[in-house]
């Protein structure tokens, strides 16, 4: 969604709401990504009753709220709704055994997209300040 943009900062809470069930682990966390023109808000648990994988984007004008991969819901500043469907990945990335063997295939380039090294290293730096700065209590300056 950032287009491979590093968040200028990281801030991390975790919680062990069930430490009988898993002892070694926090199994909740939130974790708020600043950019410099937006905020980005993590929340993941082992905790919650069922599994939840929707995300929410609210822009100048209305939000967007995918509620799963495929149905998405929107709400304009009107107050006009419309529920969608979403579009279908393209072939070479909707997996990641057939994204690999299009990159090594030279069929895709794998530098700038969602599963590059680029991206994922991005991924990677957030989750290590996310880390830091919930041992530490503290901001996360990248």
């Amino acid at each position: 969604m950032m287009k491979g943009q590093r968040p200028i900062a990281v801030t991390a809470v975790t919680r062990h709401y069930k430490p009988e069930v898993y002892p070694k682990v926090e199994d909740d966390a939130t974790v708020i990504l600043e950019y410099p023109g937006a905020t980005g808000l993590i929340e993941a648990s082992w905790n919650w009753p069922f599994s939840i994988k929707d995300m929410e984007v609210f822009g100048v004008s209305g939000y967007l709220h995918a509620l799963d991969d495929v149905n998405i819901n929107s709400l304009n500043r009107e107050k006009i709704s419309s529920n969608q469907k979403a579009k279908d990945l393209p072939t070479q990335i909707k997996d990641p055994i057939t994204y690999l063997s299009a990159v090594l295939r030279n069929q895709v380039s794998g530098t700038d997209d969602l599963s590059s090294l680029k991206y994922n290293m991005i991924v990677m730096e957030i989750l290590d300040a996310a880390k830091r700065s919930a041992a530490s209590g503290k901001r996360i300056v990248l």
